[in-house]
């Protein structure tokens, strides 16, 4: 076993750092250290580990595979610490330095993103938030297990213990086409939807554990002409092409507006609850309450205007 009683722990700080920034450069200014200082600590690392940790490439430092592997359980372990710390002598935001990780998978999520960072300028300048917008992130479950992620906004919800789905707001399915198209226009039918081809988004999961709204459109047997990685994709394919798509209501008047699509009402109602989703172990954790009220607020406030 590992005697860390021979290992000077200040220099998990500097691999967090380095690992999360990619050069030492920028994880010296995170940590306050002048980069021969961040430079020397990396060095005694590499020889606790006998292993280089990261190599140098053209954009910077990149993880090796035994760096990979110790990241999660020493950003785990540091957080933890930070958390009882913070949690001791009270967590309190105005002079919190704590760092969160959320993953917005929605595609108003860069929107999200903006309406908290703009949030936490005057009531929490020291806080940092870091965004995943990437409409199937690869390993969620994983990443909140491990604590990579702090939070998911997301409308597939995590079905498995001990994770906890909270409903931030309802949105719903509307269908989108070229404000000029040529065969529908305002509302259509289950045979209009069936006359025209879709462009459709890569489902997360397959068809018996997607969302119902999701299952039901796709149950319809519709015809795919394209199906596409990113939601965001689907507005630019529709803006020039006689495609239909599928898309959230609550990013429609945004879209609408400025691409001139129009949106369609549907012949049957497709809600769409969107979730909150943390992992149990951080139910307790004051600052992760404070964060979940933040998003409660900013994001289902700013989500209330979904149409009808």
């Amino acid at each position: 076993m590992f005697n860390l009683r021979s290992l000077d722990l200040n220099l998990l700080t500097v691999f967090e750092a380095i690992y999360e920034s990619g050069t030492v450069t920028a994880a010296a200014d995170r940590l306050a250290l002048s980069q021969s200082a961040t430079s020397h600590a990396l060095a005694r690392l590499r020889e606790a580990c006998g292993d280089d940790l990261f190599v140098r490439v053209q954009q910077g430092l990149i993880p090796t595979p035994v760096a990979k592997e110790l990241y999660p359980a020493i950003n785990k372990a540091l957080e933890d610490l930070r958390t009882s710390l913070e949690e001791a002598s009270g967590f309190d935001p105005a002079r919190s330095q704590r760092r969160f990780r959320i993953s917005i998978p929605h595609p108003m999520g860069p929107f999200y993103a903006l309406s908290l960072r703009a949030a936490l300028a005057n009531s929490a300048p020291g806080v940092r938030l870091t965004f995943n917008t990437t409409s199937r992130p690869e390993n969620l479950e994983d990443q909140l297990r491990d604590g990579l992620v702090d939070m998911a906004i997301d409308w597939v919800p995590i079905e498995l213990d001990p994770f906890v789905n909270k409903k931030l707001f309802d949105d719903k399915l509307v269908c989108v086409a070229r404000i000029d198209h040529p065969s529908v226009k305002g509302s259509v039918t289950i045979e209009d939807l069936r006359q025209v081809k879709f462009v459709f988004p890569h489902f997360r999961r397959e068809i018996e554990h997607l969302p119902p709204p999701l299952r039901e459109f796709r149950n319809l047997g519709l015809s795919e002409a394209l199906r596409v990685s990113e939601l965001l994709e689907i507005p630019a394919v529709v803006l020039t092409t006689d495609l239909l798509g599928i898309f959230p209501a609550s990013m429609g008047s945004l879209i609408a507006e400025r691409l001139g699509l129009q949106l369609l009402a549907t012949p049957f109602e497709l809600p769409l609850p969107i979730y909150t989703i943390w992992h149990e172990a951080r139910r307790n954790d004051a600052a992760h309450r404070w964060l979940r009220e933040l998003v409660v607020t900013e994001v289902g406030g700013s989500a209330s205007a979904v149409p009808q």
